[in-house]
């Protein structure tokens, strides 16, 4: 049985395929037996692959895109999570999104995934960064959470289900974050192993496949993997199986990379110009 570390941002449900490959078997199966490493952010996964510490990294894909692009190791070998199943959550005293104007806005990195989609989702309602708002690095969302309820940030986009545990708890839910872009990605560092990666994302593939038609025991899961409530955990799934937001055959939509793409160049963590990031930092040959 060949041992895997695999790097993660925190026991996420935007992770459950994993989960369920774990538990059903699927990466047994095939020889692979899988660790989840957890970070607490989205750029503290990409070092750890960077830096060789985990052998998969399940993370925002724009630090491997940035890397890519500037000549570095690590590539996107399957796309996730095409549509963020994120909702902008507020303390109680904010009704809508221009009573953030002025405020923290809590995030896991400055580089990488709820940053830039927290960016486009407040642009969108006239607020610009850094003029508007400043952006506060909180951590994963079990750490923004805790943020939140200190009352430390105004707000913060929220993983399923804590989206529901803060408007449950009297936060402002400001609404869900619209549109695809690729949240979640398979990322590996050159020269990944075929025989481990391959096999590792057919297991995830299978999994996403199973979950599908199985919701309310993949909840169960996932009640399990995170302590959460069965009736927290099971509106999650929903979420997730909802049309749209896990990448089928694990490969990302073209118009979700091409949003993170744009983040990244808008943010200047790219070039504006040059090669296609895309061609040089997706790399779908491991997927059978």
């Amino acid at each position: 049985m060949r041992e895997i570390m695999v790097g993660v941002v925190a026991p996420a449900y935007v992770n459950l395929p994993l989960w369920v490959a774990q538990e059903r078997g699927y990466l047994e199966s095939r020889g692979l037996r899988a660790t989840e490493r957890i970070l607490g952010s989205t750029h503290g996964v990409t070092s750890a692959l960077r830096d060789g510490e985990v052998d998969v990294a399940l993370t925002a894909p724009e630090g491997s895109i940035a890397d890519a692009v500037a000549g570095g190791p690590l590539r996107v070998a399957a796309g996730l999570i095409d549509r963020p199943p994120l909702s902008l959550i507020a303390l109680a005293r904010h009704r809508a999104v221009d009573d953030l104007r002025g405020g923290r806005i809590g995030t896991s990195s400055m580089t990488e995934g709820t940053r830039h989609v927290a960016e486009r989702m407040l642009a969108a309602h006239g607020l610009a960064y850094p003029a508007d708002y400043e952006f506060a690095l909180e951590g994963s969302h079990v750490e923004r959470w805790k943020a939140l309820q200190a009352g430390t940030i105004d707000a913060a986009l929220q993983m399923i289900p804590y989206d529901d545990l803060a408007t449950d708890a009297g936060f402002t839910d400001l609404g869900p974050a619209t549109g695809p872009f690729s949240f979640n990605a398979a990322c590996v560092r050159l020269p990944a192993d075929p025989a481990v990666v391959t096999p590792f994302l057919q297991a995830l593939a299978e999994a996403s496949d199973w979950f599908r038609d199985h919701v309310e025991e993949s909840a169960a899961i996932a009640a399990a993997r995170t302590s959460m409530e069965p009736r927290y955990a099971l509106s999650a799934c929903r979420k997730l199986a909802a049309d749209g937001v896990i990448a089928p055959g694990l490969r990302s939509a073209p118009e979700a990379l091409a949003a993170a793409v744009g983040a990244l160049r808008s943010s200047g963590l790219i070039p504006a110009d040059g090669p296609d990031p895309i061609a040089i930092a997706v790399d779908y040959s491991y997927l059978a």
